[in-house]
């Protein structure tokens, strides 16, 4: 019988990669993408559910799906996300019934169980509902991505406090977090917006391949889990 977990984490793996590529290169993902991925997360979802049949799995199934959409839709809204990465959360939530295993990974698992609970005599979700998130796994991947995301300005500080003299460093101090000193020339407006235009040169801030941070939060929940339980359960 085939694993249907491995050709799940398989098919989104390539095409998370290739969204990666396309977003680094043109800071555009295409449409064309979504619509068969969708229609590969449902046929596998009505294969699984026919081979085993459970009203709890496909109750999670269809919570988490509304919980990751909505969230999805929010965060677009506000102008965090681009079209593309609000949809590869949603395909997500399609593609994975549930968080998936394989070979001893991610070294911090929570299947999601829904049961009456002995104390209300009600139908519960356990884990309990302060830790649920981490057992949607395009909400782990979800907040992995936002956590690996703060690296970008980190890595934006310590660029400019290595290149820049002291006197332009003092110049526009806010800046240092998240943009870059450019000549003109240099600046390559599909990848980069003009924050300030200084004559020869201007600061600009990177357009942020998301994708890129996405996809790095799909590997770090597939072998590890979701890194802010893992940081405060090691204490």
């Amino acid at each position: 019988m085939f694993d249907l977990d491995l050709i799940r984490i398989s098919i989104a793996f390539v095409a998370l990669i290739y969204c990666s590529y396309s977003d680094l290169k043109r800071r555009k993902v295409t449409n064309k993408l979504w619509l068969p991925l969708v229609v590969i997360g449902i046929t596998l979802a009505v294969v699984e559910y026919i081979e085993n049949f459970n009203v709890y799995d496909i109750t999670w199934f269809l919570i988490s799906f509304f919980i990751v959409f909505f969230t999805a839709y929010i965060i677009f809204s506000i102008g965090a996300f681009g079209g593309a990465d609000a949809k590869s959360f949603i395909t997500m939530a399609l593609l994975f019934t549930h968080y998936p295993l394989f070979d001893g990974f991610p070294l911090i698992s929570l299947e999601p169980l829904m049961a009456i609970s002995p104390s209300t005599g009600i139908l519960a979700v356990n884990p309990p509902i302060g830790i649920f998130p981490m057992t949607i796994f395009p909400l782990t991947v979800l907040i992995n991505s936002i956590l690996i995301t703060i690296l970008l300005p980190i890595s934006i500080l310590v660029y400019n406090l290595l290149t820049l003299p002291k006197e332009e460093r003092s110049e526009k101090p806010s800046y240092l977090f998240m943009c870059l000193k450019k000549r003109k020339e240099e600046i390559d407006e599909v990848k980069m917006k003009i924050m300030d235009d200084i004559g020869e040169e201007a600061w600009v801030t990177p357009k942020i391949p998301l994708m890129v941070f996405i996809t790095a939060g799909f590997i770090t929940a597939l072998l590890y889990g979701d890194i802010i339980y893992g940081i405060f359960s090691a204490f």
